[in-house]
C-alpha cells in the first residue's frame, strides 16, 4: 500500500472514529436529557466541537404558535448581533426546506452574515418538521468529510429525537394514567363533596408542579361563577389577583377553551384557566397557578391539565349533583327515596315539571292565641314536638316534606318519585297525624286540635326561588285548593277534594260536607271529611 493509500486510509478511518464518537455522545446526551430542548441543545454543542465550527445556531418551532424560534446560539468570535436577525431567520426557514445537509448561502449578499461559510439541516421526527440547525465559519470553508460528519450528526440526532419522544410519550401516558388513577381513587372514597375537590387539587398540584391550583363552578343558578376550592386561599383574597383569576376564567367559559396569562412581576406570574364540560354543558373552570420552576407552564403542562379536567368534570358533576340534591331534598325525603334518587345520576331532579301530585297541609287551629297565653321555652317544646311527629310521618309514607308554614306543615306526594298509591298515601299520612297530635294533646294540655286539607291535580315542581336562595316546591292551583282546605277544615277534621276522593273512595270512610265557598276560589267546591281507612 502506497503512501498515499495509507493516508487516505488513516483519514477515513479518522473521519469514522469521528463519526461513532459524535453518535454516542449525541445518544449519550439525549437519553439523559429532561427534554426535548436539553437534548438538542446538548447535541448542538457536540456537533460544534466535533466541527471545530465558529458560529452554531438552533431553531425550533413553537409548539404553540407554530412560529420558528431561535432556541440556542453559540458564537465564538462574536460576529452576531441584534441586527442579524432576520438573516438568521431567513436562514433557519431555509435549512428547514432542505431535503439534507448541505452548503446554505444567505440571501442578502450585503449583510455580513452572507460572508460566513454556512452549513444547514433540517431537524425532522419521521415526516414532522421540527426546526434545523445551522453551523459557519469565518474564514474557512468545511470539508467534504465535514459535511459528512455534520450529516451523521443530524441523522443521529434526528433518531435519538424520535427515540426521545417515544420515551417523553410513554412517561407522559405513565403519569396521566398514574393522575387519573388517582383521582379516581379519590372520586371512588365517596368523600364530602368539598374534602373532593381538595384532594382533587393536591394531586393535581403535585402532577402539574404549580404553587396553587383552584376549582370555581356555577352557583344553583348557574349564573355565577364562584370559588369552590382552592390550595391556596391567601394568594386569591388579594383583589387584583383575583380579578386576573376572574377575568381568565371567564375567557375560558366563552370561547370553551384554555385561558392563559403570563406576566413578568406580580404575585401570580403564570395561569392557565381550563373549562370544565359535560354534555356540552360548562359547569366550571379549573385553574393553576404560577409553574414550580418556570417561568410559565409548558405545552406538556397544558396537555396534562386538559386530561385531568376531562376526568374530574365527571367526578365534579356527581359530585356537585350529589350536593344539590342532598341540599334540596336532604330534609324532605326519607333515606329510602335519597338513595334511589342518587342512583339516577342522569336525571335532573331540580328542573321544573308539570307532576300530578297529592298535597297536604296540616295546621294547629287557633295556635296564634295559644302562642300568647304560653311561655316562650314551653312553647318551643310543643312545637317541636309536633313538627317532629308529623314529619316522621310524612317520611314513613315516602312524602316530601315541602316546608313547614309556622305550626303548618305542607308535604307532597308522587315527588320527586311516582307512586302510583300517592293519594292513598296522603290520607294514611293524615290519619296517623290526627292521630299522633291526639296523643300529644294529652301530654300538652294547651295544645289546641290540627285541621288537614288535601287536593289532587297537576301541579309545577321544581326548584324556585333567586340566585341566594332556591327551594323545591310546587306552585299550582291544586296547592291553593289543598292549603285553603286545610284552612277550612275544623279541629280533628281531614278535609279532601272531590279529585282526591275519586283515587280512593274505595279505601276510606267518608262523608260528604256541604259545599265550601273558599277564599280566591270562584266556585264552590265540593269536600268530604276522611273519618278512616277500610
Amino acid at each position: 500500500m502506497s503512501a498515499l493509500e495509507s493516508k487516505s486510509v488513516e483519514d477515513q478511518l479518522g473521519l469514522s472514529i469521528k463519526q461513532v464518537d459524535l453518535m454516542l455522545a449525541i445518544d449519550a446526551a439525549c437519553d439523559t436529557a429532561a427534554d426535548d430542548i436539553e437534548a438538542m441543545t446538548t447535541s448542538v454543542s457536540l456537533i460544534l466541537q466535533a466541527l471545530e465550527a465558529e458560529i452554531g445556531l438552533l431553531s425550533w418551532f413553537d409548539p404553540d404558535t407554530g412560529q420558528l424560534e431561535i432556541r440556542s446560539l453559540v458564537d465564538r468570535v462574536g460576529l452576531l448581533t441584534p441586527t442579524g436577525h432576520s438573516t438568521l431567520q431567513q436562514l433557519s426557514q431555509a435549512a428547514c426546506n432542505l431535503p439534507a445537509a448541505q452548503p446554505l448561502s444567505a440571501i442578502d449578499s450585503a449583510d455580513p452574515l452572507s460572508h460566513l461559510h454556512w452549513l444547514g439541516a433540517p431537524l425532522r421526527v419521521k415526516d414532522r418538521t421540527l426546526g434545523a440547525l445551522l453551523v459557519a465559519n469565518v474564514e474557512r470553508p468545511f470539508a467534504e468529510d465535514e459535511l459528512s460528519l455534520f450529516a451523521v450528526g443530524i441523522a443521529e440526532l434526528d433518531s435519538a429525537l424520535l427515540h426521545l419522544k417515544t420515551i417523553h410519550e410513554l412517561r407522559f401516558e405513565q403519569q396521566e394514567l398514574r393522575t387519573l388513577y388517582t383521582i379516581d381513587r379519590i372520586r371512588d372514597k365517596g368523600l364530602p363533596f368539598n374534602e373532593m375537590l381538595d384532594a382533587v387539587l393536591l394531586e393535581l398540584c403535585s402532577a402539574v408542579p404549580a404553587e396553587a391550583g383552584f376549582i370555581m363552578l356555577y352557583d344553583l343558578a348557574g349564573h355565577q361563577l364562584e370559588l369552590r376550592a382552592a390550595t391556596n386561599r391567601d394568594l386569591l383574597r388579594m383583589t387584583d389577583q383575583y380579578q386576573l383569576v376572574q377575568e381568565a376564567a371567564g375567557e375560558a367559559v366563552q370561547h370553551g377553551a384554555p385561558a392563559v396569562r403570563s406576566r413578568d412581576v406580580g404575585p401570580i406570574r403564570s395561569l392557565i384557566c381550563l373549562p370544565l364540560i359535560l354534555n356540552e354543558r360548562i359547569i366550571g373552570v379549573l385553574g393553576v397557578i404560577n409553574r414550580v420552576g418556570r417561568s410559565e407552564f409548558t405545552r406538556v403542562d397544558r396537555r396534562l391539565l386538559s386530561a385531568i379536567a376531562s376526568q374530574i368534570d365527571t367526578a365534579i358533576f356527581e359530585g356537585l349533583q350529589i350536593q344539590r340534591l342532598r341540599e334540596a331534598f336532604g330534609r324532605r325525603v326519607g333515606s329510602k327515596i335519597m338513595d334511589r334518587m342518587l342512583a339516577m345520576p342522569e336525571r335532573d331532579w331540580l328542573k321544573g315539571e308539570r307532576v300530578v301530585v297529592t298535597a297536604l297541609f296540616s295546621d294547629i287551629r287557633g295556635f296564634t292565641a295559644t302562642s300568647e297565653e304560653v311561655a316562650p321555652e314551653l312553647l318551643v317544646q310543643i312545637l317541636s314536638d309536633h313538627l317532629s311527629a308529623m314529619t316522621e310521618i310524612v317520611r314513613k309514607h315516602d312524602g316530601t316534606l315541602d316546608k313547614f308554614i309556622g305550626d303548618g306543615v305542607m308535604s307532597l306526594y308522587n315527588v320527586p318519585l311516582p307512586q302510583p298509591d300517592h293519594a292513598l298515601r296522603a290520607v294514611q299520612t293524615a290519619c296517623e297525624m290526627r292521630q299522633a297530635h291526639h296523643a300529644l294533646m294529652q301530654r300538652w294540655p294547651q295544645l289546641p286540635p290540627i285541621g288537614i286539607g288535601l287536593d289532587t291535580g297537576e301541579v309545577i315542581v321544581g326548584n324556585f326561588g333567586s340566585a341566594q336562595r332556591l327551594e323545591y316546591t310546587a306552585i299550582g292551583r291544586h296547592i291553593n285548593l289543598a292549603a285553603r282546605l286545610c284552612g277550612a277544615a275544623e279541629g280533628n277534621q281531614i278535609l279532601i277534594s272531590a279529585a282526591t276522593y275519586a283515587l280512593i273512595r274505595d279505601q276510606i270512610e267518608a262523608d260528604p260536607v256541604a259545599a265550601l265557598r273558599l277564599k280566591g276560589i270562584a266556585e264552590a267546591v265540593e269536600a268530604y271529611q276522611v273519618l278512616g281507612l277500610k
